[in-house]
């Protein structure tokens, strides 16, 4: 009977290793991708294709982040992420750049975002933004 505990404990922490090292993984891209995401706040704005293809690629990924968060435990994350993605998602549909206002409240929601993430990814702060 304890053979039988022993074995089903070995899945589970094989499972519990995996899911730590996906977590690692996602605080180490998020750093990344919110970086990138910050730097292209300027073009976000504006007319024609470029904006439009930047509003594209910040919703997607914020998309991905409010998908993927909470499932592996970062709960607060994800919410914080959907603040943006709902900001993101009418300029998104309409394929458009980011009025000042929009731009002005992402801003805001994308420092929250990071603000938030810091915390429960325990991201150091070496570099804002």
């Amino acid at each position: 009977m304890a053979e039988a505990s022993v074995q089903a404990a070995a899945p589970d922490g094989q499972f519990e290793s995996r899911i730590e090292a996906i977590r690692k993984r996602f605080a180490t891209r998020f750093v990344a991708r919110m970086q990138q995401t910050v730097a292209d706040l300027p073009r976000m704005s504006g007319e024609g294709a470029a904006p439009a293809d930047t509003v594209a690629n910040a919703y997607h990924w914020l998309h991905e982040i409010c998908g993927i968060a909470s499932t592996i435990g970062f709960t607060s994350t994800g919410l914080s992420a959907r603040s943006c993605d709902s900001l993101l998602v009418g300029p998104y549909r309409a394929q458009r750049g980011l009025s000042a206002s929009e731009l002005a409240q992402l801003t805001e929601g994308l420092e929250s975002l990071r603000l938030t993430a810091q915390v429960e990814l325990q991201i150091q702060d070496s570099h804002r933004g």
